[in-house]
């Protein structure tokens, strides 16, 4: 109550002093004095109360007199544009003292503004403002441009060297520079649409376009790079679009040599042609599993005897080179294909196209007079080109089986080449005695792929051989059949049913084929037909083929597909188009599962199967087929190919199916939402049966040394990765560049150490040039993504470690070691980083650090 009191007594006072003034109020002078970072800012407005008072002069000062009535509450602010700068208003308050007699206030204010220095980042197309194009600063995102093309970035000062400015925008080039950032400054930002120009070189396979690899593409004179494995080369074209440009491909060894056309380049254009080879390649060839195909019969080590003593004969010829098996499970499980899909569209568009030709999958029947076996060889298309079947009575005889059948192989194969040239009214083919020709041999003109049309029946027939072609005619009556250097032929071979002679009369009769059985039989494609063991055809999604026969003659017909139960028996046709009807039972295995976890969905061959658990089974056909189970979430699918070669396949229990967490897709999710810490975790929880364990371990060492500087962390998980037996021999050839990392990890453990531990370092510096020698080794085996960049760092820390051990030591021989060391890493600078900001700045390092040394 007494505050009470004292408070309301004070206030009356005043109200009674402020009332004995009347009505005049008393004079104040009022100074306020404006800086910006030091330096007096003229024509800075001043307000108070919400009213202009006026603006500071050239001295950044400004001076009023005025009345106030004491007590009042003033507001006084003060703002002022500068010149590349954002400058935040001042603002203060204060009351008006009541003054002494004859006193006149004095109110001084010393205003220190603050600014943002900002520069406008302007992107245009053509003179055309580009909006919506994305800024980043330093790899940072900053923002976008407005309606006028324009993005205006607040910066802060201190930096000594100069902010890399990027902009992108869909449908435009990248724009990627150092910028010199003053206060108001225009960052001109020029961009250009791109159009998207697909560059294709095939050459023909068996009737279909295959890509190939190495073709060197320019564009108006400008090397526009290599086509890749699969024969395509992107180029996002800058250029003026309304003028035609020349087109030129380079193929040594092809024909033609080089390819030039003249043409206006289109968003979407594919730029197509065919090459030919001048002397045809080993076909690259890879056997897949061969299986057993009869239930209840155990015929594993029997498929893999077969399979061996197959491989061994057919690449005694030198026309087939072999690609591993291992090698060819690990491409397919990579480009998720099943061997349903191998068989029927091939492989083209998956990196397997440049490594491979041909597969041979083998199937391997048991019946009461012995062992069946089937070859089968098909094209990167999918095309089956050539099949075999052979009987063998024991095991013993399976030896000779196969012998026989790459035998026939080499007489029978439908080997295709090319004219390569016109000689003495003959044609040159480049097929010769190591491909089986010889005098009499047959070949015929294929269509080409590209759409001309090719003679109908015309044949070519071989006058004479040689080691590497041979020289052939065409047949009497066609002399006016036109045959141009680069057509396509393939080795004509008469098959069993086939009548003889060129004025020879089509007799054919017709197989239709169903498998199952019942009600539930349903016509059955891809079963070969054989005619006294010879492949004569292959049914098709009609389950029938049509099949060139001589009428009167008994044959031993064989249908065989794998996955039934093959049907043999003698037919003798006694007119021509009679139709043959047979039904094949299916051999079925009871595939039994369950998960971990459960439900877990499942598909066989890409086909929704079901769901697990599933303890009494579904039937599925023997053979080969890609499992895939996937519970979703953050677990990883499970992948497999699994052969279905017993009554009943069980995977229950103790062999249920287990799926790992996905800490790849975990650890990536966190990287993208710059949680680096939960990327780190996710990446730790590999362990080593986790089939992700090199590739989340050398994540997570790269985050260690790129974002965390933690190089003992990196150092140790790059070893993680290398210490597993297949990184470290290169079997997974992919971890090359973990040699590169690993060095230079240790090379940042040196130089984090010299200052203190000399010695120490001079270890850490050994150890990165052991590892950046093996990395130099092998840069052939660098991701194709990080190519470049992987290169650059092999040969720049290689320099670098050479140099810094030569400071430490004072040998000549790593004077001399470093100064090659460096040249080698000018000479080898990747042309695709010359512009790159980064990297120009790590080569003038490079300079300057070859300079201290290169005249010692």
């Amino acid at each position: 109550m007494l505050t009470t009191t004292i408070r309301v007594l004070t206030t009356l006072l005043l109200s009674l002093a402020l009332l004995s003034c009347g009505e005049s109020k008393p004079r104040m002078d009022m100074e306020v004095n404006v800086t910006l970072n030091g330096m007096l800012v003229p024509q800075a407005k001043i307000i108070m109360d919400g009213k202009p008072l006026g603006e500071t002069g050239a001295d950044g000062q400004f001076n009023i007199s005025m009345n106030q009535q004491p007590g009042k509450q003033v507001k006084l602010s003060a703002s002022a544009e500068v010149a590349g700068f954002e400058v935040q208003p001042w603002q203060s308050e204060f009351t008006v003292k009541l003054p002494n007699e004859g006193e006149i206030l004095k109110y001084v204010f010393d205003v220190e503004l603050q600014a943002d220095p900002f520069v406008v980042i302007a992107v245009q197309e053509k003179g055309v403002p580009v909006s919506g194009a994305t800024v980043l600063v330093n790899k940072r995102e900053v923002g976008k441009t407005d309606d006028a093309g324009n993005f205006v970035y607040k910066y802060q000062t201190g930096s000594k060297q100069a902010p890399i400015v990027e902009v992108n925008k869909n449908g435009y080039s990248s724009w990627k520079k150092p910028a010199k950032f003053e206060p108001g400054n225009k960052v001109a930002v020029d961009l250009f649409r791109q159009v998207a120009v697909t560059f294709e070189a095939l050459k023909e396979e068996y009737g279909r376009g295959v890509g190939i690899a190495g073709i060197a593409v320019s564009v108006a004179g400008k090397p526009a790079g290599k086509t890749n494995s699969m024969g395509t080369l992107t180029l996002n074209y800058a250029g003026d679009q309304g003028k035609p440009v020349k087109v030129t491909y380079s193929a040594p060894g092809y024909l033609p040599s080089q390819w030039t056309t003249n043409m206006l380049i289109e968003d979407g254009l594919t730029v197509r042609h065919y090459f030919y080879p001048v002397s045809p390649k080993p076909i690259k060839v890879a056997f897949y599993h061969f299986g057993g195909n009869t239930p209840g019969v155990d015929l594993r080590d029997v498929a893999v005897q077969t399979q061996t003593a197959l491989r061994s004969q057919l690449f005694k010829y030198s026309v087939f080179s072999e690609m591993p098996g291992d090698r060819l499970d690990k491409e397919i499980k990579n480009a998720k294909l099943s061997l349903a899909r191998l068989t029927s569209k091939g492989w083209q568009q998956t990196r397997l196209q440049g490594m491979l030709d041909m597969i041979v999958v083998g199937s391997v029947s048991r019946d009461a007079r012995g062992y069946i076996i089937e070859a089968k060889f098909h094209s990167s298309g999918g095309k089956l080109i050539y099949s075999q079947v052979i009987r063998a009575d024991e095991r013993g005889d399976i030896n000779s089986a196969t012998r026989e059948i790459a035998s026939n192989v080499m007489d029978r194969f439908p080997f295709e080449g090319t004219v390569i040239a016109f000689k003495d009214d003959r044609y040159e083919i480049n097929l010769g005695k190591s491909y089986a020709i010889s005098r009499g041999t047959e070949f015929a003109l294929i269509p080409p792929a590209e759409g001309k049309a090719a003679a109908e029946d015309a044949v070519l027939t071989v006058k004479k051989v040689g080691d590497g072609s041979s020289f052939a005619a065409l047949e009497d009556g066609q002399a006016k059949v036109r045959v141009d250097v680069g057509d396509r032929v393939v080795r004509r071979v008469q098959r069993e049913g086939e009548p003889a002679g060129s004025g020879r009369t089509r007799e054919s009769f017709v197989v239709s084929v169903k498998g199952g059985a019942g009600k539930d039989a349903a016509s059955l494609a891809g079963v070969n037909v054989y005619l006294n063991n010879d492949w004569v055809g292959t049914t098709g999604n009609d389950g029938s083929a049509k099949i060139s026969i001589r009428t009167g003659t008994n044959f031993n017909l064989m249908l065989y597909r794998h996955g039934y139960q093959q049907v043999a028996e003698k037919i003798k046709i006694e007119k021509s188009g009679e139709v043959k009807r047979f039904v094949m039972a299916a051999n079925y295995a009871l595939f039994r599962m369950e998960s971990t976890p459960s439900p877990a969905t499942v598909y066989v061959d890409g086909e929704l199967f079901g769901k697990t658990p599933m303890l009494e089974g579904k039937q599925v056909a023997l053979g080969f087929h890609t499992v895939r189970v996937s519970a979703g979430e953050n677990y990883r699918d499970w992948e497999e190919v699994v052969e279905f070669d017993k009554k009943i396949e069980n995977r229950t229990g103790a062999n249920r199916i287990v799926l790992h967490k996905d800490y790849m897709k975990l650890g990536e999710a966190a990287e993208a939402k710059g949680n680096v810490d939960a990327a780190i975790a996710a990446y730790a929880a590999t362990i080593k049966t986790h089939p992700d364990y090199s590739e989340a371990r050398h994540r997570l060492a790269q985050l260690y040394l790129d974002e965390k500087d933690d190089f003992n962390g990196a150092i140790r998980e790059f070893e993680n990765v290398l210490t597993l037996p297949e990184n470290e021999q290169l079997i997974f050839k992919q971890y090359a560049v973990a040699y590169t990392n690993l060095g230079h990890a240790y090379y940042e453990k040196g130089n984090n150490t010299m200052a203190e531990k000399r010695n120490e370092a001079a270890q850490y510096y050994a150890k990165a040039l052991q590892n950046l020698k093996i990395a130099k080794q092998n840069t052939r085996f660098f991701p194709a993504n990080e190519y470049d960049q992987a290169v650059h760092d092999t040969y720049f820390y290689l320099a670098l470690s050479y140099q810094k051990l030569y400071m430490i030591t004072g040998r000549a021989n790593m004077l001399s070691d470093a100064n090659l060391a460096w040249r080698d890493y000018f000479d080898f600078f990747p042309r695709a980083l010359e512009g790159d900001p980064v990297f120009a700045e790590h080569r003038e390092t490079g300079k300057k650090f070859w300079n201290q040394i290169k005249d010692k």
